[in-house]
């Protein structure tokens, strides 16, 4: 055969690693056979008797090549119609089987290498076990790079696309792009699209998408003050909503009554078991918070001025938040809380006044965990019992004396967090004592504080008796009385074990119970100390996990 003798010389080259010159001799071998293929039948099969039978070779021999170069679609080309040419031979599939391999193609790799194994002899070992080592790769590499996620059942995958969601629900977007698989998840889970979001921010499309995706089923919902600046928004957008499923909802400046009114769904405002009012220009909200009732768990309301506490009928909080609401009476607070025993978190932000007429008894909040007080009277903790308060947070008061006397009648022994910022006349016996019984106290913060109130408390701390074993974040910024000196007795004081080895007790100590190892101060922020010395500062950095000190110099930081 006239080709013969160019393909031996394409070998030649491509055993000495030259594909340029293999390649073009076999191209010209390809179209000379492809030229045989106009010749007469009779020719043709004389030709094959000849040779020609062995044709498939260069096209296996260019897929060879096209595989050293990387041309991998040619490659695929060369090797199909290797295999059309001579469909027996398993040297062709088990070519195939390794290209399908290097594109991923873990499949048609498989079936590739199947093929082979059926075409090669079974006495012939030595190929067979090559493509079994060829099978074995295509399944290690498939479990390898195969997409995990896209295995998981599609109620399970939602499930963690549901997470997603509670942290953005604006994720779902990019959730829905992944790929065609998560797209229908994503597009067939109402609950997915149950959380609508609206601000300026396109809200006529997304409305109806989210309305649509979630079949109108929106569990929460929340319209931004910025929706009020685009003009072609109204809340006659909001219709396909399913009222009856809303759960959640949070309005800044908005006001959604009328258009409950106009769908006759005013007794959703009842349903709700969150609801957040952020206002700065609206203020009447008398009407809407009437309708409240003892389904509501978490109740935020910031700068809506006419509405009174006192007035709603809800009876089944867990968390309150009450900020700038201006001057009023605290017992229009105190009448509230009475009606809710059950808050296990209460966050304070307005300037109450004083009682205009006391109590007769203090109540016990005996689940609130959390608590956050700023600018308003403290005469309220006269009146309030906090036995399993954890957290504590006072801010801005002047006579914290009531907080602490709260305290210590309360016999509150679970706090781990105390911070005390921009307060006046804090007893400090008192509050010393208030240490003593929290030896779970991790977090100490006294900031902006006079009068000597600071240095009492880091002596108690740095004595022998190891107030608060746990703590590891102290915070005394702005605070003038803080000392290098009382400061590193404080830290050295608890770098080291306070346990005794047990090898070295004796009966009469094996009796007393152990005093608990003191843990190192991790965090450390002195920012606008001015007792600190710059000499000190290395210390404080080397055995200190975190510390801060910042100081003003005129119009700067140092």
């Amino acid at each position: 055969m006239e080709w013969q003798e160019p393909f031996k010389k394409a070998v030649s080259y491509f055993k000495r690693s030259k594909y340029g010159e293999c390649l073009r001799l076999l191209n010209y071998v390809c179209f000379f056979v492809s030229f045989m293929e106009e010749i007469p039948f009779e020719k043709i099969f004389q030709a094959l008797e000849n040779g020609g039978r062995d044709q498939y070779a260069i096209y296996d021999s260019r897929a060879a090549v096209h595989e050293k170069t990387s041309r991998l679609r040619e490659a695929l080309l060369d090797v199909k119609e290797a295999i059309r040419l001579a469909p027996n031979r398993w040297q062709c599939y088990s070519r195939a089987a390794r290209l399908f391999l290097l594109i991923r193609k873990f499949d048609e790799a498989s079936k590739m290498v199947d093929l082979a194994l059926q075409k090669v002899k079974p006495s012939d070992d030595k190929n067979r076990t090559t493509l079994v080592a060829l099978q074995s790769q295509v399944l290690e590499s498939r479990k390898r790079l195969s997409c995990h996620v896209g295995m998981l059942p599609n109620e399970l995958l939602s499930s963690i696309f549901i997470y997603l969601v509670e942290e953005d629900p604006v994720l779902i977007i990019k959730v829905s792009r992944v790929c065609h698989h998560w797209r229908w998840v994503a597009l067939g889970d109402p609950v997915l699209w149950s959380t609508l979001v609206l601000s300026n921010k396109h809200p006529n499309r997304k409305s109806a998408w989210w309305i649509q995706r979630s079949k109108g089923r929106i569990r929460e919902l929340c319209l931004r003050r910025t929706l009020s600046d685009q003009v072609d928004w109204s809340l006659e957008k909001l219709e396909g909503i399913q009222w009856d499923y809303l759960r959640s909802c949070q309005l800044e400046d908005i006001d959604i009554l009328e258009q409950l009114e106009k769908t006759g769904a005013v007794h959703v405002i009842a349903q709700l078991e969150t609801l957040v009012i952020r206002d700065k220009l609206l203020d009447s909200r008398e009407e809407f918070v009437s309708h409240l009732g003892d389904n509501l768990r978490n109740l935020t309301i910031d700068g809506a001025a006419h509405v009174f506490l006192g007035d709603l009928q809800v009876h089944s909080l867990v968390s309150l938040e009450v900020i700038r609401f201006g001057e009023r009476w605290i017992s229009d607070l105190f009448q509230f809380l009475v009606k809710n025993l059950s808050l296990r978190s209460l966050v304070v932000n307005s300037p109450f006044s004083p009682f205009h007429d006391n109590p007769g008894m203090p109540i016990t909040l005996s689940h609130l965990t959390v608590l956050d007080y700023c600018y308003g009277t403290t005469q309220l903790f006269k009146f309030l019992r906090l036995p399993s308060l954890e957290v504590i947070s006072i801010r801005s008061c002047v006579q914290t004396k009531y907080v602490i006397e709260c305290l210590l009648e309360s016999n509150t022994q679970r706090l781990k967090s105390i911070s005390f910022d921009s307060c006046a006349h804090l007893p400090i016996p008192e509050l010393i004592r208030v240490l003593s019984l929290n030896p779970c106290v991790s977090s100490f913060t006294l900031n902006k504080l006079s009068g000597g109130a600071v240095a009492p408390v880091l002596e108690a701390l740095g004595s022998p008796d190891q107030l608060c074993p746990l703590l590891t974040h102290l915070d005394l910024s702005s605070s003038s009385e803080v000392e290098s000196s009382l400061l590193t007795r404080v830290v050295t004081s608890r770098l080291i074990s306070t346990v005794k080895p047990t090898s070295s007790r004796t009966e009469e100590t094996m009796s007393e119970p152990e005093r608990p190892r003191a843990e190192k101060i991790h965090s450390l922020i002195v920012d606008e100390c001015s007792g600190i010395t710059t000499d000190s500062l290395p210390w404080f950095r080397e055995n200190v996990l975190y510390f801060s000190y910042v100081t003003r110099q005129g119009n700067g930081r140092r």
